[in-house]
């Protein structure tokens, strides 16, 4: 179960016991990641499958999944994100959700099941409750039109809420997800069917639909903001704050921390590049003007029939109209604007579009070709076009070889390790603290988890030490913190990931009386430290110590002869 052999590196680092095998901590955790990732490719085929009633479309989505590898998941970068265990069960989800609005059943296994993976979900990933809003949403908007029935709406909401309302007990009530716009969305959509529909029912056709759809937002949004202002949580006021900036100029200290970030920034042009080299984005529009083509013949075709029969039960408007697939195109427009303002969000549309894409297997969007066998034939051709960059994505992929050295941090680790005391409490980027706390157990101020609106704060706080203030003044922010010492490093002091990116850059959005001080980390980093001690110091990384007191004496007076 597990195999250990000594490292020696050279470089006058000192040898190293590494392990391999499920015995090991790290690969069992990371045998966990994989066997997601894995999950993550099967739900897929199983999606494509089902939602075209093909194998070949389950062939084909799993085919563009790997086609586009790089595109739809960072888990070969960064085994340990909450998404990793996350998104296997936000695609479960949609599956269950999508064969609910197909053959709605009123026995408790359907709404059962989708409350279970939205509990699942709900518990890997604090951001599953926007795209659950998203889903919950979109089952609304298509029972408003009409499309389908009362029936499989409640079943999702009936088992959204069981999955929410236990994913409360369970994280022993946590306040952001008690106050999160998922809870708003819930109570907004049961108050708006409840009391508000009845009355929109008496308004003609579209007037109705569209004040449903209306007040769908404006229930849902009055929800959430009440919820926030009864149990005083702001903790995601940073992510409105994050989507305010996109639409407008509005940026603060928390907002650039966030958009500073590659992952952050808006969709690159790469990256639409890239999935139109392996034909995806070619191959989902075909496939959505096929889908429109076909809602649209079917309501004409029944409007028509309406307006000449003259029975009792003329068919539905919708008659014909397969709402899961409907409901899966939106949901890619919903991931496609995610993805546009926030490009880390690209996981959700890269797999959605594999997902649309194996409709080209459905035979009814494509009744110009008559004959299976025709149709498998083209559907050979154009995977064939996908392999000519898709095949050279796989290798690009499977040719990315390297380890990981970072003698600087163990550096610091040792020293941190043999130099301190167990109790002393440390400050500085979150990222060096996660480290600091997972490999020496010593107390930290400030670390990545930055849901939390006092943690924010206090993350701010540290901050102030890359910002234009006096040290004295940043020397008492921390000493009120009890911080013993703070951790430097020289990225965040001196480079820039781009223009107005620097950390002085984003204090002096928050400080513009200071834009013409120099600012306090270089001086700290490498010249006089006081009123702090520097204790450590290596290329990347210096540490200096917050004395409990500090006493300035001045140098003596010389008087010349």
């Amino acid at each position: 179960m597990r195999e250990c052999w000594q490292v020696s590196r050279g470089r006058g680092l000192s040898p190293v016991v590494s392990c391999e095998g499920l015995g090991d901590p790290v690969y069992w955790y990371l045998a966990g990641v994989w066997l997601s990732a894995g999950l993550t490719a099967a739900l897929l085929f199983l999606h494509g499958t089902l939602l075209s009633g093909d194998l070949m479309g389950g062939f084909l989505t799993t085919i563009c999944f790997f086609f586009n590898h790089g595109e739809a998941t960072r888990v070969q970068w960064t085994p340990p994100l909450r998404e990793s265990f996350g998104f296997p069960w936000s695609v479960a989800l949609n599956v269950a959700v999508t064969q609910v609005l197909r053959a709605p059943r009123p026995v408790w296994t359907q709404p059962l099941l989708v409350g279970t993976l939205s509990l699942i979900y709900l518990l890997c990933w604090q951001f599953a409750q926007f795209t659950t809003v998203a889903v919950l949403g979109i089952v609304y908007a298509l029972y408003a039109v009409g499309m389908v029935p009362a029936l499989p709406m409640l079943l999702v909401l009936l088992g959204t809420s069981y999955g929410f309302l236990n994913n409360v007990v369970l994280q022993f009530g946590n306040s952001l997800l008690v106050s999160s716009p998922l809870a708003g969305c819930l109570l907004g959509v049961l108050l708006l069917y409840l009391f508000l529909e009845p009355i929109f029912q008496h308004l003609p056709f579209p007037t109705n639909t569209l004040a449903q759809l209306s007040f769908l937002f404006v229930s849902c949004a009055a929800c959430k903001i009440e919820l926030s202002r009864i149990f005083g949580v702001e903790d995601d006021a940073h992510i409105l704050n994050i989507l305010r900036g996109k639409f407008t100029n509005y940026s603060d200290f928390h907002t650039l921390l966030y958009t500073c970030s590659p992952e952050f920034d808006l969709l690159p042009q790469e990256t639409i590049q890239r999935l139109n080299e392996t034909l995806l984005l070619p191959v989902v529009g075909l496939v959505i003007l096929a889908v429109l083509d076909h809602t649209l013949g079917r309501v004409h075709c029944n409007m028509l029939r309406r307006l000449e029969e003259d029975g009792e039960t003329p068919p539905g408007v919708w008659s014909g109209v397969d709402p899961g697939v409907l409901f899966n195109i939106i949901l890619l427009v919903f991931y496609g604007v995610m993805a546009g303002l926030i490009m880390r969000l690209k996981l959700f549309l890269t797999p959605q579009l594999c997902v649309v894409a194996s409709l080209l297997a459905c035979k009814k969007y494509w009744r110009l070709i008559e004959r299976r066998e025709v149709h498998v034939a083209v559907l050979a051709v154009l995977v064939s076009g996908m392999c000519v960059r898709g095949l050279r994505n796989i290798s690009e992929q499977h040719s990315i070889q390297g380890e990981y050295s970072n003698p600087e941090l163990e550096e610091l680790v040792e020293w941190v390790q043999t130099e301190t005391h167990q109790d002393a409490v440390f400050a500085g980027p979150m990222s060096t603290m996660a480290n600091v706390l997972l490999s020496t157990q010593r107390p930290i101020v400030n670390h990545p988890h930055y849901e939390h609106a006092g943690l924010r704060e206090r993350t701010k706080k540290v901050y102030s030490i890359f910002s234009r203030r006096s040290a004295q003044n940043v020397y008492e922010t921390l000493l009120s913190m009890r911080v013993n010492y703070v951790v430097l490093e020289e990225s965040w002091c001196m480079r820039k990931s781009r223009p107005g990116c620097g950390m002085a850059d984003i204090w002096d959005v928050e400080e513009p009386q200071n834009r013409h001080k120099p600012s306090l980390c270089p001086r700290l980093f490498h010249r006089n430290a006081a009123p702090f001690h520097r204790v450590f110091a290596n290329d990347v990384f210096v540490v200096l110590q917050v004395p409990s007191r500090y006493v300035e004496i001045p140098p003596p007076r010389y008087h010349s002869a």
